[in-house]
């Protein structure tokens, strides 16, 4: 009897760690196609893939509630294979992904509608390692049900480690070697299942994927960026080659140079002087910044050519702060201008130790210089731990020459809103300005958002006259706006008009301008009256009459590069036909994203029903339950990778320190909930305390990490811990027990909630970030606590039902 029972432990801790390292395996998967779809296409198109693959999880929900008993049967051999066949298909679907016959383009997907056969190819062909891992550990919950909390937490236990295990493999490889070197993990959790009477087929196959996953290391493949990306045009120039190249958590960092490329955003039609080549830096195909060459401080620098040397025009700025410093191009601008202190915020730090390490001679040792400074933080949480007071905050240039396609549609700027654009005024020494630039689109959208931006933060500040504050010019190409502290003077409209007749720029807002004739005619001028009307008592109803949503960002509801309104989709296509879309592709790639998954994970979850029947046995209880425990769980996961995100000020690592102690808290939370008795009142209470903890975060939590954005970095990382683990530990217990619950009732439909919540959690991916958009961050969370809700109404309505069982 003894020895059955180590034996019967043994065997529990054997799949309890086989479960916890094929739930790493995913998770670090997972994050694995998220990076690597985002260099060769854009991280929209890595989202809607990584969406569609993880219905595997509702899938095999489908697939477990149809065949239940017959791979119950054959358990002992399917764990393995099921385990061992994710890891062939982590190997290999990259690899394949990039053959001519699915290589495709998002860029194209409106426009070619050939291209819709690939991606469902692509959907495909990603959707099967999930669906093969999910299945080995649906399998295990179904036949362990009764230790459901021990297994849960190796699951979630696993997941967590997952994220923290793919920023360190991010760290060390390349792209290309990511895909077989995590194949190895599932391969080797099933190794850890294989029985002696099932062992020669298993372990043929298993050395057959070993051989498989060994080809790809000996046979690299190409990544074949997409055609329309940044660093596709680069390397088309002539002599175009790829200098340097790092993989990290950031990106993958590229230098490209060629002796035509050159870096003159702006640049007035009347400079005659030599423009020297530029080394370009591009992040995930997309271009990042470019290296200043030599001692530009000391020579004719191009900036002051541009609508952004503006400020200095105006002032003499001794202290200069500047956000997103990339390579130093804006560096050597106020080195030029004789700044005497440049504080340089440069969130990637990989590109910092470029400039610092291989490409210091190239730029003069530029960062090393003794009036420059550089830190490798956020802008935000560089604002709130500064004590210092700057004569010039200059932002980073905005928006993409000859206008943006809605690529970067759901790219989130925390910089750019009406709480953030304060701490920068609360900043400024008393003769201190912020410079706002960006590229001129059509028709206008940054330009008029940025406006609205600075006039609301005028307002709040109680500034009874703005355009004492702010003067705005354009050229051909960019728009710059000033915001200055004190009030404008006459010799501060003097020096702007005299800028303008120089360089042949235009007064867009300038106070007691009166209209001539413009230098740069451009296809919409409208955007003179629409600016000016920002800074009037006109601006609310400009905001609301205008085609595009240009209303004032704020933390809650940040600035996004999403300008469509939902409202306006049809209008913009009967006007503009297909290429409406490219308005907010990104944006739009989402949508269909969420359309195609409400279609598919209503079919995961209603074919099952056909096999166990509609009615009796109060089926109706076990889809809203785990619907709502899907869908809040994931809204709060979403919204909490947000606000930390700012918090941190590092979004990478943000996004592993949410994921990771989200799930690892969720996993111990399961392992309590082992331990408890499982009575129906205990559930109840506990899915109302959940809610009620949600609501609660809804309403103080951005109050709460704002006002602790100053803590050293130590203290940050213990709140963030303690913030997420306490939800966390109680929102892992619901799944776990409702399983349970079921089981008692009709073991045959623990496989049918098992693919409700994957499915339900899928959905709630794109459905959360749609409705962050469109309201907000703090209806995400209200929400979150609905659903929860939902699931608490559910189980309270049949609670009359099990008291039976659970007595």
């Amino acid at each position: 009897m003894m020895r059955n029972s180590r034996i019967y432990g043994y065997d529990t801790i054997r799949l309890g760690l086989s479960i916890s390292i094929i739930s790493a395996a995913i998770v670090a998967y997972e994050i694995q196609l998220m990076y690597f779809f985002s260099i060769v296409q854009w991280h929209h198109f890595a989202y809607m893939v990584i969406s569609i693959a993880l219905l595997g999880f509702g899938a095999s929900g489908t697939l477990l509630s149809l065949f239940r008993n017959e791979m119950l049967k054959r358990a002992d051999w399917l764990l393995p294979f099921f385990m061992i066949s994710s890891g062939l298909m982590m190997s290999i679907s990259v690899r394949v992904s990039r053959m001519d016959f699915l290589l495709f383009d998002s860029y194209l997907l409106f426009v070619d509608h050939s291209q819709f056969s690939r991606l469902l190819g692509t959907y495909f062909l990603f959707f099967l390692p999930f669906l093969m891992g999910s299945l080995a550990l649906g399998l295990v919950f179904i036949k362990k049900v009764a230790q459901i909390g021990t297994f849960y937490f190796s699951d979630m236990l696993g997941s967590g480690l997952g994220g923290i295990l793919a920023i360190f493999l991010l760290w060390h490889l390349e792209p290309i070697d990511l895909p077989w070197i995590i194949s190895l993990m599932p391969l080797f959790a099933g190794l850890l299942l294989i029985k002696k009477k099932k062992r020669n087929p298993l372990l043929g196959y298993a050395l057959f994927v070993l051989a498989t996953c060994f080809y790809q290391e000996f046979s690299p493949f190409e990544l074949k960026p997409s055609q329309f990306k940044s660093i596709s045009y680069a390397l088309n120039l002539p002599e175009a080659k790829i200098e340097s190249q790092q993989s990290s958590p950031y990106g993958l960092v590229q230098v490209v140079s060629s002796p035509v490329q050159r870096y003159a955003p702006g640049l007035s039609l009347s400079y005659m002087q030599e423009i020297k080549p530029s080394k370009v830096i591009f992040n995930n195909g997309n271009w990042y910044a470019a290296i200043p060459q030599g001692r530009e401080a000391d020579s004719m620098h191009v900036l002051n050519h541009s609508t952004m040397a503006l400020p200095y025009e105006l002032e003499k700025p001794e202290n200069v702060l500047i956000f997103q410093a990339g390579a130093g191009f804006e560096v050597a601008h106020a080195l030029k201008n004789k700044a005497e202190n440049i504080y340089a915020i440069e969130p990637n730090a990989i590109v910092t130790r470029l400039i610092k390490g291989p490409y210091a001679q190239y730029t003069d040792s530029l960062f090393y210089r003794p009036e420059v400074e550089v830190y490798n933080t956020s802008p935000r949480s560089y604002l709130k731990q500064s004590e210092k007071e700057y004569d010039l905050i200059q932002l980073p240039l905005s928006g993409a020459f000859g206008g943006a396609v809605g690529l970067n549609a759901l790219h989130e700027e925390n910089l750019l809103t009406s709480e953030g654009l304060l701490e920068m005024w609360q900043k400024l020494s008393p003769e201190g300005m912020i410079v706002l630039s960006s590229f001129i689109d059509v028709p206008p959208r940054i330009t008029l958002k940025n406006a609205a931006l600075i006039a609301g933060m005028l307002e709040n500040l109680q500034i009874s006259d703005p355009l004492e504050h702010v003067v705005a010019v354009r050229s051909w190409a960019t728009l710059s706006y000033v915001i200055i502290k004190r009030s404008l003077g006459s010799k501060d409209l003097l020096a702007v008009n005299r800028f303008c007749d120089d360089y042949g720029f235009d007064p867009v807002l300038l106070s007691g301008y009166e209209s001539r004739e413009t230098f740069n005619t451009l296809e919409d001028d409208a955007v003179f009256n629409l600016v000016r009307k920002m800074f009037g008592p006109q601006r609310e109803m400009v905001i609301e009459a205008n085609d595009f949503n240009i209303s004032i960002p704020s933390d809650n509801r940040p600035y996004f590069y999403q300008f469509l309104r939902l409202k306006n989709i049809l209008q913009q296509y009967e006007i503009l036909g297909e290429r409406s879309a490219f308005l907010g592709l990104g944006y739009l790639i989402v949508l269909v994203t969420l359309l195609q998954l409400f279609l598919l994970a209503f079919a995961f979850v209603i074919v099952p029903l056909f096999k166990l029947g509609f009615k009796g046995d109060q089926k109706s209880w076990v889809l809203f339950y785990f619907s709502g425990l899907g869908l809040g769980y994931m809204f709060l996961e979403i919204i909490l990778i947000k606000y930390f995100q700012r918090f941190l000020g590092h979004p990478i690592y943000a996004v592993a320190t949410v994921i990771s102690v989200m799930l690892i808290s969720s996993g111990l939370g399961s392992l309590y909930s082992s331990r408890l008795k499982l009575e129906i009142k205990k559930l109840i209470r506990l899915i109302a305390f959940i809610s009620v903890l949600i609501i609660a975060y809804a309403l103080s939590l951005g109050f709460l990490l704002s006002h602790s954005a100053g803590l050293p970095l130590w203290g940050k990382l213990i709140l963030t811990v303690l913030a997420i683990s306490i939800p966390a530990f109680f929102m892992g217990m619901p799944f776990p027990m409702g399983l349970q619950l079921v089981s008692k009732k009709n073991q045959s439909q623990v496989p049918w909630a098992w693919g409700i919540n994957g499915c339900v959690s899928v959905i709630s991916t794109s459905l959360a970030t749609v409705i962050a958009v469109e309201f907000g961050f703090k209806v995400v969370l209200m929400l979150a606590a609905l659903a929860y809700f939902i699931a608490f109404a559910s189980i309270f309505s049949v609670r009359f039902y099990f008291s039976k069982s659970t007595a």
